[in-house]
């Protein structure tokens, strides 16, 4: 039960959940799967509470155009996707428990908690290389005991959202040469602002549960309402970021690392790229954010197109 490492080998296209992709069209497109552990279970931290999300194998996915890397997306289990940034904040809370941050532009970012089984270990050494080079990575160690509880620890998450809403908002670096690259301010106060927000003691907690009895009512009701759109919110991330993983296999290149002019070969790539800005960098997350607006945009386009197409076939043959 370990890291698995793999090449690509060829398959259907647009199969879902498959491992190694790789697309026989006008460009060298693939997809590849980098890093795979099994026994992997993910928590959505909201509200001062932990849901489970899922559980399955984990893993990192590239997709490229001949060499050069195009997005990172990881995937849990089935279902659950997202992308992962050069920006985005991690945080390994100890041996088998890590924090990925998603910001996303309607709301605070998603906390997903993720834990691991004790014979990962082997295979999380080489995860924390990969997050140390494409994330915003940092290491705490709050307990030796790696038995990190995610319902007493989500209250902390809280705070620490309220923290990166704010840093974020602040700017996460720049485009160098056709490189992102995050900014030491931005990468300083993720990581010691970070640190001493989730090392808060239980106090912390306590006074959050103490303010919630103050009014159970009404903040019970403004909890679940929060709560419900924030499981909608990681719905339509996971399932843009399995569309926009499939639209890169279909002909529209865009680059995370280094420069190159997107390329559009066929209708669906070309209603995708007229929404972008120009050149897109898929290294950070305002341009995730941008790109996954801009899928979700084209993808109506292309329905609303392929609908009319229909309606006018049906007249056709009536008036036949």
């Amino acid at each position: 039960m370990g890291c698995c490492f793999h090449g690509s080998t060829a398959m259907p296209p647009m199969e879902t959940g498959s491992t190694v992709e790789e697309y026989a069209g006008p460009k060298n497109l693939k997809q590849e799967v980098l890093i795979k552990i099994p026994e992997c279970k993910v928590h959505l931290m909201d509200e001062g509470e932990a849901f489970e999300l899922a559980q399955g194998h984990f893993m990192v996915i590239k997709t490229f155009d001949e060499d050069v890397s195009l997005a990172t997306i990881i995937k849990v289990g089935d279902d659950l996707h997202w992308p992962l940034t050069k920006d985005e904040p991690v945080v390994k809370l100890d041996a088998l428990h890590y924090l990925f941050s998603l910001p996303v532009k309607d709301g605070e970012p998603l906390s997903y908690g993720l834990s691991f089984a004790e014979d990962s270990y082997g295979s999380l050494v080489l995860l924390d290389s990969f997050l140390k080079e494409h994330s915003c990575f940092s290491g705490l160690k709050l307990s030796n005991k790696n038995d990190l509880d995610w319902k007493e620890f989500a209250p902390r998450v809280d705070d620490y959202n309220h923290f990166l809403s704010k840093v974020i908002a602040g700017g996460t670096g720049q485009i160098v040469k056709g490189i992102f690259i995050c900014s030491n301010a931005y990468t300083n106060k993720v990581q010691k602002g970070g640190e001493m927000i989730l090392n808060s003691h239980a106090d912390e907690k306590n006074s959050f549960v103490a303010k919630e009895s103050m009014s159970n009512k009404s903040v019970g009701a403004s909890k679940k309402n929060k709560i419900n759109k924030n499981l909608k919110r990681v719905r339509k991330l996971s399932k843009m970021t399995e569309k926009l993983s499939k639209s890169l296999l279909n002909g529209v290149g865009i680059v995370s690392g280094s420069v190159m002019v997107p390329l559009v070969k066929s209708q669906p790539g070309k209603a995708f790229l007229k929404m972008l800005p120009g050149e897109v960098l898929l290294a950070s997350l305002d341009a995730i954010n941008k790109v996954l607006d801009a899928a979700e945009a084209a993808e109506k386009q292309t329905l609303s197109a392929t609908s009319k197409a229909a309606s006018r076939m049906v007249s056709n043959r009536t008036c036949c």
